[in-house]
């Protein structure tokens, strides 16, 4: 777990993909992560849709800037792996995740998609839900 804790601390964006480096060695990832857009993510949230928000931001990334949906369960991207098992009441509906920009969403949705989990991340992070 320690690794995969450096390998997030030192995310390089390169032309190909996301570079990982971290003391497991050097792998890319070819933003295979599905993502979804605020749109779709706004339609299917009014329609009382099944999708669970997963918020991977810091306490105080949300106090400043609160998710404009209710029931949005909050854990930061560095505890994400270990507080998996709490998702595992949701293993059957698809989990959205947030962030300011993308980034830590879409790594977060790559975790919980090798977890098992059907795992989207938001299009343009937080910053798409303000503008």
């Amino acid at each position: 777990m320690i690794y995969r804790l450096v390998a997030y601390s030192l995310i390089l964006l390169g032309i190909g993909g996301t570079i990982y480096i971290g003391v497991e060695g050097i792998y890319g990832d070819d933003y295979d992560t599905p993502s979804m857009r605020i749109e779709s993510a706004s339609r299917q949230l009014g329609d009382s849709s099944s999708i669970i928000l997963v918020d991977v931001r810091t306490k105080t990334e949300i106090m400043a800037d609160p998710a404009p949906w209710d029931n949005t369960i909050q854990i930061p991207l560095l505890a994400l792996e270990e507080r998996c098992l709490e998702l595992t009441v949701y293993k059957d509906r698809p989990l959205l995740l947030l962030c300011p920009t993308g980034n830590r969403s879409r790594e977060g949705a790559r975790i919980l998609r090798q977890a098992g989990f059907e795992a989207f991340y938001l299009e343009h992070g937080m910053r798409g839900v303000n503008d």
